[in-house]
């Protein structure tokens, strides 16, 4: 039982207690538990033996503990056995329908023993529901825009789930004696924000190949193979996961990596490279073809041991995955003017994060502190504004009291300084939340979206634009309000507010949270083309999530961005400069 298991079962359960008419402090337990899990870094079942105890964890108390340690030696928790038995599984998927909320899924469960997005989706569209408190003909119009997107998106996941998942089996297969190598492959290995299929390549002499295979099938978490070859094996995994898994020899290795990385625009025009030099390219090898030989035949295959040398047999340096879109990275790299892309250990601090002022699972404290252990020199604060008050939103009395312990924790702590800010909402006309003697006395001014998101385009632009005109606006926050996997981004003039961001010297946040990451980064170029950084800001709600810039720079590296593109790649006097600077202009 990992980590990642145990905190999808403590979700499940506290899901499943919101039908039940559990108390809603005990839901939230197991959701902060999850949380807890999620962001564990060490092996569970060793925390669990060796110590130190889980109560040491955010958000564990004793009896949750009790509950981990008993899904970690029995491999199951009886109240989520017991929850199960009395809902189905499917009903679990319902949660994912944007535009449902606990209260309307208990009455659709109770009052109606809808169990299911099929069973839902049938309902609304018999007009079933117009008549159930809380229901009416605009909820099931909302709710069948909502169950179409749920559609387009199953069997897809969220990147850092996938390379989680990644890395736990390349962890468990490298172990594996008659395995050479094992790399991730595929749109995970790309970088790309959701997955589908987790591709994997693994090495090994041709007589292991069976031995190999059969022991993919033993995997743990498996519900069905769905199918075993000698050069692939295909299996099903809880959670709705389908990883294929290739068996090649080692010498094609390197070829086939990077033939199941892809992308498929990738790979063809490398592919037509090759045919231009004689070379035929293709999952099992680089082959010289200037005599018309078998591609296959062993006599004409070209030795490239990774992908680096690959590359170099095809006159290029090596490409990394995460820009291999086909849009430009192969002449990029032709003219010798690859990029040298942003990494994690650029970033010098970060800011858009929240704390238990707002909505936030952590002190002020804490989540500095946190800040501090990973080395950053600056940590910027922004909770949510009064509008947000289902977020437990600041008044302007509840931020000025926030700066003064702000004040207090600057005055203790060496070695990290923190810059005050808000998340302010942008109300329907487009002004701010707050008033501009409050945004006056803050650092920065994160703007963002978070309601009256079906606004008509026209609509939606214009409110866009009147708020970057406002002279205290810092960042513009989740640009589009999309959640991955949920809900699509509404609708504006991406040109026209792109374009007034840049005339105001409003910089567009890449939110690097799991669920959001954007400013897509295929619109990154264009911006940053207008000469203005981006800012790579995990919108943390709790220390864990303080790393999800990982995943901002991950993307990032898919457009080319380099550190000098970066706001916060800079020290805390550059920023410091930039922000007064700004507000000079």
């Amino acid at each position: 039982m990992d980590s990642r298991r145990a905190a999808q079962i403590l979700r499940e359960t506290g899901k499943l207690l919101t039908l039940s008419g559990a108390n809603s402090f005990r839901v939230r337990a197991y959701e902060r538990a999850a949380a807890a899990l999620e962001g564990l870094t060490e092996d569970l079942a060793e925390r669990v033996h060796q110590g130190p105890p889980l109560t040491e964890l955010e958000g564990i108390g004793a009896g949750l503990a009790e509950a981990i340690v008993a899904l970690v030696e029995q491999g199951s928790l009886d109240l989520h056995q017991e929850l199960l038995e009395r809902y189905p599984p499917s009903v679990l998927e319902l949660f994912q329908v944007e535009g449902l909320g606990p209260k309307k899924l208990q009455v659709l469960v109770e009052e109606r023993g809808i169990e299911s997005v099929e069973a839902l989706e049938a309902a609304c569209r018999a007009d079933e529901l117009v008549d159930l408190s809380g229901f009416g003909k605009k909820t099931q119009e909302r709710l069948l825009r909502s169950l179409a997107e749920l559609a387009r998106y199953r069997d897809r996941h969220l990147l850092p789930a996938a390379r989680s998942l990644g890395e736990k089996l390349i962890g468990e297969i490298s172990t594996w004696s008659k395995v050479i190598r094992v790399e991730l492959a595929g749109s995970a290995r790309r970088c790309v924000e959701t997955v589908g299929d987790l591709d994997l390549v693994a090495s090994m002499a041709a007589e292991d190949r069976p031995d190999v295979a059969q022991k993919l099938q033993s995997l743990d978490g498996i519900e069905r193979v769905l199918g075993a070859g000698e050069t692939k094996v295909s299996l099903r995994i809880e959670g709705g996961w389908q990883v294929d898994v290739r068996l090649v020899d080692e010498e094609e290795f390197a070829s086939a990596l990077h033939h199941f990385t892809g992308s498929k625009e990738h790979n063809i025009q490398l592919r037509g490279r090759a045919k231009e030099r004689g070379l035929i390219l293709n999952e099992y090898g680089l082959f010289d073809d200037r005599e018309g030989e078998a591609r296959h035949a062993t006599g004409n295959r070209l030795t490239v041991a990774d992908e680096e040398a690959l590359y170099r047999r095809l006159d290029l340096p090596w490409i990394p995955p995460e820009m291999r879109e086909g849009r430009g990275e192969i002449a990029l790299a032709e003219r010798d003017e690859l990029p040298e892309l942003v990494e994690v250990s650029d970033l010098r601090g970060t800011l858009h994060v929240h704390t238990d002022w707002s909505d936030g699972r952590a002190d002020l404290e804490t989540m500095v502190r946190t800040a501090k252990d990973l080395g950053w020199e600056y940590l910027g604060i922004s909770d949510h504004s009064q509008a947000a008050a289902y977020a437990g939103g600041l008044t302007p009395e509840r931020i000025r009291e926030q700066g003064l312990a702000i004040d207090q924790l600057n005055a203790e702590l060496e070695g990290i300084e923190i810059l005050k800010g808000i998340e302010c909402d942008i109300l329907t006309d487009g002004t701010l939340d707050l008033p501009d003697d409050v945004l006056a006395e803050l650092d920065f001014v994160v703007a963002s979206v978070h309601s009256s998101l079906q606004m008509p385009t026209e609509q939606m632009t214009e409110r866009l634009v009147k708020a970057l005109q406002n002279p205290h606006v810092t960042f513009l926050g989740h640009l589009t309000g999309r959640r991955l996997l949920r809900r699509e981004s509404y609708s504006f003039d991406w040109e026209r507010v792109l374009r007034t961001a840049a005339q105001h010297r409003v910089i567009v946040e890449l939110n690097a949270a799991p669920a959001r990451l954007e400013l897509d980064w295929r619109y990154i170029p264009a911006w940053l083309a207008t000469g203005l950084p981006i800012s790579i800001h995990p919108d943390a709600h709790r220390p864990a999530g303080l790393m999800d810039v990982q995943w901002g720079v991950a993307v990032a590296r898919k457009a080319g961005v380099t550190a000098d593109d970066v706001l916060n790649t800079r020290s805390l006097a550059g920023v410091r400069r930039w922000l007064s600077d700004r507000r000079l202009d």
